[in-house]
């Protein structure tokens, strides 16, 4: 796509951006026709609201030239650092956030971290933003827990980023790792944002999962949901149900969600945001997804459909046979890897799942990445 960003054949993280975005959804398309043609139909794919700005969670790092410090991106083939001033897939906050953050680091004598020497102390900048309720969250990085100049810093950046909702540092000591780390502590604000999906508030911390396009995982969400086809006296399984957005929107049209997630952080997350929501039909379990599922058979519960959003790597064939066991009536799977899931389909269909239709969502445009929704109906349940 012409013009679409002078960084992207550098950078190489938006892969497709020399194509028109009519090319790049016929080209997601027909991956997941590759992968899943034979086993259901496949519908057109559906395009994303927005094809630039549209990511709500931007990462950015930060290199010395001479004495000043500037911003750059983390470039995804060589693992090395491009100075970048802006990223045509981020908000325009982000961008503009980024920029300021450089020069109040030049001004602080704050420097970046080199992981090839081990010297310096800022890894990297996250930043987040609710794009239902404008707040934004900044999260700076560093190597320990001495961030230099810290109570001048939070004044000058209040002063600088007035529409900064909350900022948060974290220490990650890791050599090989930039991003987000364990130890947490709050500059100002809550350390939280507070977003709406599908009608429902979540609360994001700053390692919170959450889907990065805001206004294409409403349309993925309600399309999964109708696909459940659920009526309000169903018991539903969500599996790796991360702070819990798909089993809360799924939970006002079901009697009873079990929702279990490995990630205890995520389930705590999760359990707020139900309170917030007053969404009292849902439990939440810190537990491996196949686990819960043989605590569900051992307990007798029946499962009348279940929601599946694994990672990139998919489910293991223990967790599939767990879940048919517990005889969902349909299973809608989601997915963000169609070679995973075309294997996984697969196995369901040895356990009596047939697989109907895929619905795929371009998640990510300029990317390689897409998404893919597909309901699975139990071949003898009389449907």
């Amino acid at each position: 796509m012409k013009d679409f960003c002078i960084y992207a054949k550098k950078c190489h993280s938006c892969q497709l951006s020399n194509l028109s975005y009519a090319e790049q959804l016929r080209h997601k398309e027909n991956i997941c026709r590759k992968f899943l043609g034979r086993l259901c139909r496949v519908e057109a794919i559906t395009p994303s609201p927005k094809t630039e700005g549209y990511r709500n969670k931007a990462q950015f790092v930060y290199q010395r030239e001479g004495k000043r410090v500037i911003s750059g991106i983390y470039k995804s083939v060589t693992h090395s650092v491009m100075a970048a001033d802006r990223c045509a897939i981020c908000s325009d906050t982000a961008n503009a956030l980024t920029a300021a953050l450089a020069k109040l680091f030049q001004s602080f004598k704050i420097i970046p971290y080199d992981p090839y020497t081990g010297k310096g102390w800022l890894k990297s900048v996250v930043i987040r933003e609710a794009v239902a309720t404008g707040e934004v969250m900044v999260v700076i990085n560093g190597a320990d827990r001495t961030f230099p100049g810290k109570r001048s810093f939070i004044t000058a950046l209040q002063k600088a980023c007035p529409y900064l909702t909350t900022a948060v540092t974290t220490v990650n000591r890791d050599a090989d790792k930039l991003f987000t780390g364990k130890q947490s502590e709050v500059l100002f604000g809550k350390g939280i944002i507070t977003d709406t999906l599908c009608g429902e508030r979540f609360l994001l911390s700053p390692s919170s999962f959450y889907q990065i396009n805001h206004d294409q995982t409403e349309q993925l969400y309600q399309k999964a949901v109708d696909l459940a086809g659920l009526s309000g006296s169903e018991t539903v399984l969500d599996a790796y149900c991360g702070i819990g957005t798909i089993g809360i929107v799924a939970a006002r049209k079901a009697r009873l969600v079990h929702a279990v997630e490995l990630n205890p952080a995520a389930v705590a997350d999760a359990k707020r945001n139900a309170a917030l929501n007053g969404i009292e039909n849902i439990r939440f379990t810190a537990a491996d997804s196949r686990d819960y599922a043989k605590a569900l058979l051992q307990s007798g519960t029946h499962i009348d459909a279940a929601f599946i959003d694994p990672p990139r790597a998919g489910c293991t064939a223990s967790f599939l046979n767990a879940l048919a066991r517990l005889g969902p009536d349909r299973i809608v799977y989601i997915s963000c890897n169609p070679e995973t899931q075309a294997r996984d389909i697969r196995i369901l269909g040895r356990l009596d799942y047939h697989a109907e239709i895929c619905y795929p969502f371009d998640m990510f445009p300029h990317t390689n990445h897409t998404e893919s929704v597909v309901l699975l109906s139990r071949e003898n349940a009389g449907r």
